[in-house]
């Protein structure tokens, strides 16, 4: 039987795309949503809880594509660095609380770690993280990280953030596939996001029509998350996910693709047919 998970959300000002506070029933979690415009703003929110992760994220072009987690004893003041040093973040997300037992600095740096280990083994965005934490997570502190790291999960789904492993997402999901020009791509559809997974293939050959999806396979290469093969083709070291499928046919494909037509599951249905008819 499902759980029933309750959250209320403060819109800051008023306003749908600003500053959130969010919160869980029974949880004693506060989750601060920040676009990086707003931090001043963010900033003059009373009573926030100082300890916690957090984490960076750019999503311009519909999911995140690089990420950074950090932790902080000094709460949303801790991003004024980040601020100033670094440059490819939009928005940033914390995940703080008052509770000194379940959020004690020994768990904090544990959380913190786990985030990062969990952030590189999902393949999915680029980790802008370049130092592990030294900190070594013993077993009695696991079972308390892993349990604050499932709600940070869960909140940051609820924002069309997918962090979990690759593998754990498409796990009884239904596979979409192209095969245009023998570029056999796979790809899941959440409802939110169209991800093209590890290992799927990129024609090279073929410009995107739009210069975003050039830019985005270009840093892939760029990042090694992208591989030239002898034919032309690319290989995906990890999964990318896209806004549309449309996006997603584009940059797997080069040019322009309606990508509800294009990508069809194991029985030649299209995803209109499934899900728009």
């Amino acid at each position: 039987m499902a759980r029933l998970k309750t959250m209320t959300t403060q819109f800051i000002d008023g306003a749908p795309n600003g500053v959130r506070i969010c919160r869980c029933t029974l949880s004693t979690m506060t989750t601060v949503f920040v676009p990086r415009p707003l931090l001043s703003r963010a900033k003059q929110v009373n009573d926030l809880p100082l300890r916690g992760i957090y984490y960076l994220i750019n999503d311009e072009d519909g999911a995140i594509s690089r990420l950074y987690v950090g932790q902080t004893t000094q709460g949303i003041i801790r991003l004024d660095d980040h601020n100033a040093k670094k440059d490819f973040w939009n928005k940033a997300i914390l995940f703080l609380s008052d509770d000194i037992q379940a959020f004690s600095l020994d768990n904090v740096s544990a959380l913190e770690k786990y985030a990062i280990e969990q952030a590189r083994a999902s393949k999915r965005y680029t980790v802008e993280n370049k130092v592990d934490p030294r900190y070594k997570i013993d077993q009695y502190q696991k079972p308390t990280v892993e349990q604050i790291y499932e709600e940070i999960a869960f909140i940051m789904g609820t924002f069309g953030y997918q962090i979990e492993d690759t593998e754990d997402a498409i796990a009884d999901t239904k596979l979409f596939f192209t095969s245009r020009r023998g570029v056999r791509a796979r790809g899941v559809y959440t409802g939110e996001t169209f991800d093209v997974l590890e290992g799927s293939p990129v024609d090279l050959n073929v410009q995107p029509k739009l210069a975003r999806y050039e830019k985005m396979r270009q840093e892939l290469l760029d990042s090694g998350h992208l591989v030239r093969e002898a034919d032309g083709m690319g290989r995906l070291g990890r999964t990318v996910s896209f806004s549309t499928p449309s996006g997603a046919a584009d940059f797997v494909l080069g040019g322009s693709n309606n990508g509800w037509v294009e990508w069809k599951d194991a029985d030649h249905q299209t995803l209109d047919t499934l899900y728009r008819k």
